[in-house]
């Protein structure tokens, strides 16, 4: 099977990144032939083989003249509508599996695809079918937000969601109008694949058809006799939503030793003590070590998340997880089996977690490894995939 890979980006930024270069890896490993299209960056681990990637827009770094400039082409790109066609001329692939495409690579592409008969699979590793923002999250209240769910697109130019900006925020609200208005989704996209239950029924109200559930997969093999240390590890991104900034001052009140991994906007707000240690950025094989010799992996999110990476490969490191009690987490971990959940708003959190983490015994470890290989491995995730592209392709015939 020949497979066109779509993402903006196409170096490990984040888990959908991950996610979609451990699949094609081992799509690779079982015969099949891949190919990636998305945005040209230095930092890209992928080959541009046709030519074809799209210019690299970075909003973060445009000034109003070029934002302004930009704003038409984030909604509708001519360029990625012209680019994708040479590679799917050229590769002529059998199945599009696409990730992250909005306002970079756009929803023009949709069309392009498939007058050419080609089946398009979707995996929805964020909410902006039905959040223009993506995060269902406020960052100016700080707070949840589902607002837009039903369609109600034009609450997020009211709350000026995106950076606080009012044209940024009308930007994103009419691409949404645009597309669900054209009904693209529904039109275009052959199967939507979601990581959770959760995010399958927040984004079912704007989509007809039926979606898939399956959960993120890492291959991570287990490594034996590790001693756990005794700290607590958090790894991710340092950031508002996260939840970490916010307990910091458990750690020093109880003694107990906390390690942070990550990089992100909060991260000159960490406290410097005894027992809170910031250890920078870290990836795959220098990651992996802290995870397995921690007791417990802390994801205190005050957002939604729809499946994690970082629980996934907590679990397949044998490490146990303490997660706040709603959106994915809650179809992860087994509360007092593989980890604990948590409300963190609760007045009396800190004595739950504080019972929480002194209870860790090595049952913990291993019900959480035994958790990854019934679940989260890929010899249970590629089949699943392989079933949905020979589905679309069978329903062809």
């Amino acid at each position: 099977m020949k497979i066109l890979q779509i993402n903006k980006f196409l170096y490990p930024k984040g888990g959908s990144e991950s996610y979609m270069f451990e699949l094609s890896d081992t799509l690779k490993e079982e015969g099949h032939t891949i190919e990636f299209w998305g945005m040209k960056d230095n930092r890209n681990s992928k080959k541009d083989t046709y030519n074809c990637f799209v210019k690299n827009i970075d909003f973060s770094t445009l000034g109003t003249l070029e934002k302004l400039s930009n704003s038409f082409s984030t909604i509708y790109s001519r360029e990625a509508k012209r680019k994708i066609a040479i590679i799917l001329d050229g590769f002529k692939p059998d199945i599009v599996h696409i990730h992250n495409f909005n306002f970079q690579l756009t929803p023009s592409i949709l069309p392009e695809i498939k007058k050419r008969g080609i089946k398009i699979v979707y995996t929805a590793h964020d909410s902006q079918l039905v959040c223009p923002y993506h995060r269902l999250y406020n960052f100016q209240k700080d707070e949840i937000c589902t607002k837009c769910i039903d369609g109600q697109f034009s609450n997020c130019i009211k709350e000026k969601c995106f950076d606080g900006s009012l044209m940024k925020s009308t930007i994103g609200a009419l691409e949404s109008y645009l597309y669900h208005g054209l009904d693209y989704y529904n039109k275009y996209i052959d199967t939507i694949i979601s990581p959770s239950k959760f995010l399958a029924n927040k984004i079912n109200h704007l989509y007809d058809k039926e979606i898939e559930v399956i959960p993120n997969f890492v291959e991570l093999p287990l490594v034996e006799n590790i001693e756990k240390g005794d700290y607590i590890l958090y790894f991710g991104r340092v950031s508002k939503e996260k939840g970490i900034i916010e307990i910091l001052p458990f750690f020093d009140k109880y003694k107990i030793p906390l390690k942070i991994i990550g990089t992100g906007p909060e991260v000159d707000t960490i406290i410097n003590s005894k027992y809170i240690e910031y250890l920078g950025p870290k990836y795959g094989n220098e990651l992996f070590p802290y995870i397995q010799k921690a007791k417990f992996v802390i994801q205190p999110s005050k957002w939604y998340e729809n499946c994690p990476m970082t629980i996934i490969e907590s679990f397949a490191c044998a490490t146990p997880v303490i997660g706040a009690s709603h959106s994915g987490f809650l179809e992860l971990i087994e509360h007092a089996k593989n980890g604990f959940l948590l409300d963190f708003n609760s007045h009396d959190f800190e004595e739950i977690l504080l019972k929480s983490i002194q209870s860790y015994n090595n049952s913990f470890s291993t019900s959480s490894r035994e958790s990854y290989e019934n679940y989260y491995t890929k010899e249970v995730h590629i089949p699943k995939i392989i079933e949905i592209y020979k589905k679309v392709l069978n329903e062809s015939i």
